[in-house]
């Protein structure tokens, strides 16, 4: 009880937190049970990772997956909690929200009244909930978030409060740590912020400090590497980490440019135009940041670490000149600033009224906004039996201890939906031009020519005739069992089912 009366307001934000994360990622995440599956081959692809580093099976080693090591994880405790559905992951998407908006809460606090925060935070959900960016849920980048929310309030509190302690600081070392685990494109964010802390101590000559805060910082990185580390390194896996994660990652998927310079411009080109084909909110508020920023409640040298926090986290995330629509998650938290700014101004003008009954419009304005712009509306209360993940399942299983391969696109979701643990290196196809990595289709022709594995799913665009023509000797080594044509990502694709063909 007396933790409880000492933690009364802390406890009271959190829940709110919580109610405002679960009720919102309800309608918005295909993680959520609002929905029958979440078929984004992204999200399949990270649980069947997780899932197997739970069965003794090591990333990069023996599975050829391209993201770090602690997504994998936070899947395969997903996984733990519900083997073969996403409710496991849901659940730690609600909490990773839940932490994340705590630490909006108190960034809120330093420019704006405790209950005009509370006005503001379901506002700020639904808007990242809902963009295009978002896509299905489960993102490497949203479990990225209160990483960054976390850091981003050390760094302004040391420009708004008092100075950083050296705790604050391994603490962001550590977000930084699990980050470049997740993704390390987003590390951007962590560069500028240490920098601009560094050169803030020199400014007012504790250059000590400077240096010391530099060695804390890398030293909370370094634990969190160093588990990693740990865990691969027992498994002989550091070298094929470091092929898959680093190595090909940088050189399969990066365009070659003539000069830094002309990267350089083609970054914040790029960033502007994925803003720009995003929409409204995108363009204003995102792009906009940086105006938004000069009439933010700060000091001048604070404005602009934060603006250069903003350009390194730019060029971190599309430095590969690689402009999917997700990769823009990350700067979502940027928008921050803008809604504290307009936030700050409706305040000033009376336009807040710091009550329960603007909370309680807020909060139900939110969730319905969730619900109307929901990326994947239509999808909201379908039953399972009409996807073919569920379909193929049901044959799949009928046999005893089956294999299986998914060939064509990435991981479609049927080894979720078995409970399969893969068995080839190769268990999906990657998203890489085959003249930048050749392994990953010629490893699947072998395994069809073997007849490695007691199924197949093929997941493509193209018709039967046509995949016919194209794999003539997966026709000739198995059979054709189902085939469903299905809507993923509001195109036509069609999921084919083969079964390896007995001997005569």
């Amino acid at each position: 009880m007396r933790f409880f009366k000492k933690n009364q307001k802390k406890i009271k934000v959190l829940s709110f937190c919580f109610l405002v994360s679960f009720c919102i990622l309800l309608f918005t995440s295909k993680c959520s049970f609002f929905y029958p599956f979440n078929d984004w081959v992204d999200a399949n692809a990270f649980f069947t990772v997780g899932k197997s580093m739970f069965h003794g099976v090591v990333p990069y080693r023996d599975l050829f997956e391209q993201k770090g090591p602690f997504l994998y994880f936070i899947y395969g405790i997903g996984y733990l909690i519900s083997h073969k559905s996403f409710l496991g992951v849901f659940l730690l998407e609600v909490l990773f929200w839940t932490v994340h908006l705590y630490f909006v809460y108190k960034i809120l606090l330093f420019f704006i009244k405790e209950k005009n925060a509370y006005i503001l935070l379901p506002i700020y959900t639904v808007t990242l909930c809902t963009r295009e960016a978002f896509v299905h849920g489960g993102g490497a980048e949203e479990f990225c978030l209160p990483f960054f929310s976390m850091t981003l309030y050390f760094f302004l509190a040391h420009f708004k409060e008092k100075e950083i302690c050296y705790k604050h600081l391994f603490l962001s070392g550590m977000c930084a740590g699990i980050v470049l685990m997740i993704k390390y494109t987003l590390l951007g964010f962590w560069f500028g912020f240490m920098a601009m802390l560094f050169f803030s101590l020199l400014k007012e000559k504790k250059v000590k400090k400077a240096f010391l805060s530099c060695g804390v910082f890398l030293s909370g990185m370094f634990i969190i590497i160093g588990i990693c580390f740990f865990y691969l390194g027992i498994h002989h896996a550091i070298g094929d980490f470091f092929k898959v994660y680093f190595v090909i990652n940088m050189t399969a998927y990066s365009e070659e440019v003539s000069s830094l310079f002309v990267r350089l411009l083609k970054v914040y080109k790029g960033f502007y135009s994925v803003c720009k084909n995003s929409g409204f909110i995108e363009r204003i508020f995102i792009v906009g940041m940086p105006l938004f920023l000069l009439k933010l409640d700060m000091k001048r040298f604070g404005k602009l670490s934060l603006f250069v926090v903003y350009l390194f986290s730019i060029l971190g995330v599309f430095f590969g000149l690689k402009f999917y629509r997700y990769y823009l998650f990350p700067m979502f938290v940027f928008i921050l600033i803008s809604y504290i700014v307009v936030a700050s101004f409706l305040e000033k003008m009376g336009f807040l009224k710091r009550n329960f009954y603007f909370i309680f419009f807020s909060f139900v304005f939110s969730v319905g906004g969730a619900y109307l712009g929901a990326n994947y509306r239509e999808m909201l209360f379908t039953q399972r039996k009409d996807f073919f993940q569920f379909q193929f399942a049901d044959i799949i299983l009928q046999r005893e201890n089956p294999t299986l391969v998914n060939i064509g696109y990435l991981d479609c979701g049927v080894y979720t939906t078995t409970g399969i643990i893969p068995s080839t290196y190769f268990f999906e196809r990657q998203n890489i031009d085959y003249a930048h990595f050749k392994d990953n289709i010629d490893s699947f022709q072998k395994y069809i020519e073997d007849k490695e594995t007691l199924f197949i799913v093929y997941f493509t665009k193209l018709d039967e005739k046509t995949l016919r023509e194209r794999e003539k000797m997966l026709f000739l080594n198995y059979d054709l069992l189902m085939v469903k044509k299905q809507k993923f990502e509001h195109q036509d694709f069609i999921g084919y089912l083969f079964e390896r063909k007995e001997v005569e």
